[in-house]
């Protein structure tokens, strides 16, 4: 065979190729959807009820009610980029005010972000009144919501910066501005269907893990 034909024959089959995998991506779209799936990764969440709220009776069955609300969101808008939750409840916890608001340690668990759910954050806190906030790099990782200043992203918010790893080290003002920018726009984008492969950075760390 002559080396022109050759070449006529090779992309000819190249052709072919790509028109069967065309054809099986219409006639199939969830074989393709299937195949481009990221791996999930699993978030272990400790779920922290404030026993302290509303003057010492604890969160209300709406606050609870609505805190799963937000939790279904994220649940719903993080499974886009392969992220799933594991959550165990523990029941409950208080808050230890001496100048400052602290979860006391035998209430933390390793391993877990620990999510603790209140009606109103202190000053100390959020005090920039967003409902959240997050810390980690040490011991223990840690988010805190209220419910009464946060709204339907807070909760997202607050995952994302675990997630993009924004939390394993301390930052100044203009960096948590940056990254409260990013992280918005990437939620953004996870919720109009874009897959984002920097929340799955925290793979690998203590509370994340592929299933």
């Amino acid at each position: 065979m002559g080396g022109n034909q050759l070449n006529r024959s090779k992309r000819e089959k190249t052709q072919l190729s790509c028109w069967l995998m065309h054809r099986r991506a219409f006639l199939f779209p969830g074989l393709a959807l299937a195949n481009t799936q990221p791996r999930p990764i699993a978030i272990s969440v400790q779920l922290l009820f404030d026993r302290g709220a509303n003057a010492g009776k604890g969160l209300s069955d709406n606050e609870i009610t609505l805190f799963w609300t937000y939790q279904e969101k994220a649940k719903r808008e993080f499974a886009t980029s392969g992220i799933t939750f594991e959550i165990q409840n523990r029941g409950g916890a208080y808050l230890r005010k001496q100048g400052y608001s602290e979860i006391p340690s035998e209430f933390l668990a390793q391993k877990m972000i620990n999510l603790f759910v209140t009606n109103s954050l202190g000053y100390d806190v959020d005090k920039d009144r967003t409902g959240g906030s997050s810390s980690g790099g040490g011991r223990f990782y840690k988010t805190f919501l209220g419910l009464r200043e946060g709204g339907p992203n807070t909760l997202l918010h607050e995952y994302a910066h675990h997630f993009s790893l924004d939390t394993r080290n301390a930052r100044g003002p203009a960096a948590n501005l940056w990254a409260d920018l990013r992280n918005d726009y990437w939620l953004w984008r996870q919720r109009h269907g874009a897959a984002i492969p920097e929340f799955r950075a925290c793979a690998g760390t203590e509370w994340a893990r592929y299933t």
